[in-house]
């Protein structure tokens, strides 16, 4: 298919026999569960036409047409997708994540009685997430509303694993650091496999000493992480510098600025995003334009640049207010893509 198929068009346009491609940077308003699919029910035309979509992107080729020449104009793809490798596609998000949980539970599990991590369990679990980024890019976000309190630090693992996957493609970052970034990014909290469940599952606020034995789940991964052959350096460093900030009020060594390596960063964001949108035992999930609101504010926390490219990624608007000149998502890869390249 090119892009030339591809049409852009408005919502009050759409009619029943159209195919949906997708809803570009606004699919995150998107009111269904598949990206893409043909409009085929009254219902469903109801549902588009009511939800806050604005426009979207038919597939010419396989679908009907606008009745005239109301379409906005060709369209392409944000964030390109390679078609990955693996097993069959999981119906759905909810089965994808269904599928990933029990299989990084596994991964946990094991590292937790054999010290070390096994590095084709974890590819696999990369696989499923591709296969549902390939397919179904728009319901990443269902992950996060899928999440049960039983498996949520599982699930969180498979949730971040997938924002990054998309944010770093977003990036246009080389194919084989996308990989890393998913690989790091679903180990990043296996040091917490090394904490007290007493602790991890604490609804009341942490005390000080409590908060100190947490904080050392960075090492404690870093230390499992590098215990295992074949892992790329990038994949240890993202799980020791997750939690650190640019302004050095991170863990577990306050890190400032540059010492923060770009595959850091873009983890650090993604997985505060997931915990913050996610519903825990003790509070409800923000919504996404929430917790970008809260995320754009906190001055000193993230790399503001590669923030606002997220932001873009998600189709979310940046914070009202006082701003700094902000990079192109293409000066913005290719920063990330030096750093990552000289880690």
């Amino acid at each position: 298919m090119t892009n030339s198929t591809l049409l852009q068009i408005d919502k009050n346009d759409a009619r029943l026999g159209m195919f949906i491609h997708g809803f570009g940077k606004q699919w995150l308003r998107s009111p269904f569960a598949a990206s893409q699919f043909k409009l085929s029910s009254p219902a469903e035309l109801e549902t588009l036409r009511e939800s806050s979509v604005t426009t979207l992107v038919i597939d010419l080729s396989k679908g009907i047409g606008p009745t005239s020449s109301t379409g906005i104009g060709p369209t392409s793809s944000t964030a390109e997708i390679p078609k990955p490798n693996g097993s069959s596609t999981p119906a759905n998000a909810g089965a994808a994540l269904t599928k990933a949980t029990g299989m990084v539970r596994s991964i946990f599990s094991n590292a937790a009685s054999s010290i070390c991590i096994d590095r084709q369990q974890v590819e696999a679990v990369v696989d499923v997430v591709d296969q549902l980024l390939y397919t179904r890019p728009a319901s990443v976000l269902n992950l996060t509303k899928l999440k049960t309190k039983d498996e949520i630090s599982f699930q969180h693992s498979v949730a971040v694993c997938a924002l990054v996957g998309l944010f770093a493609r977003h990036l246009k970052l080389d194919s084989n650091l996308v990989r890393i970034l998913s690989v790091g990014s679903l180990l990043h909290d296996i040091g917490k496999i090394r904490i007290p469940t007493a602790i991890l599952t604490k609804t009341d606020k942490l005390t000080a000493d409590e908060m100190a034995v947490m904080q050392t789940h960075p090492r404690e991964g870093y230390a499992m992480l590098a215990r295992t052959k074949g892992l790329p350096e990038i994949v240890g460093k993202i799980c020791l510098h997750h939690h650190e900030k640019l302004d050095g009020s991170g863990y577990p060594d306050g890190l400032k600025d540059g010492q923060v390596g770009a595959a850091a960063r873009i983890v650090a964001i993604c997985d505060v995003f997931d915990a913050l949108t996610s519903i825990r035992p003790y509070k409800k999930g923000f919504t996404p334009e929430a917790a970008a609101e809260m995320m754009g504010t906190w001055s000193g926390h993230f790399d503001r640049a590669l923030l606002k490219q997220f932001f873009d990624c998600m189709g979310l608007r940046w914070p009202s207010g006082p701003d700094q000149t902000l990079q192109t998502t293409d000066e913005m890869g290719d920063i990330a893509q030096a750093d990552l390249n000289n880690f």
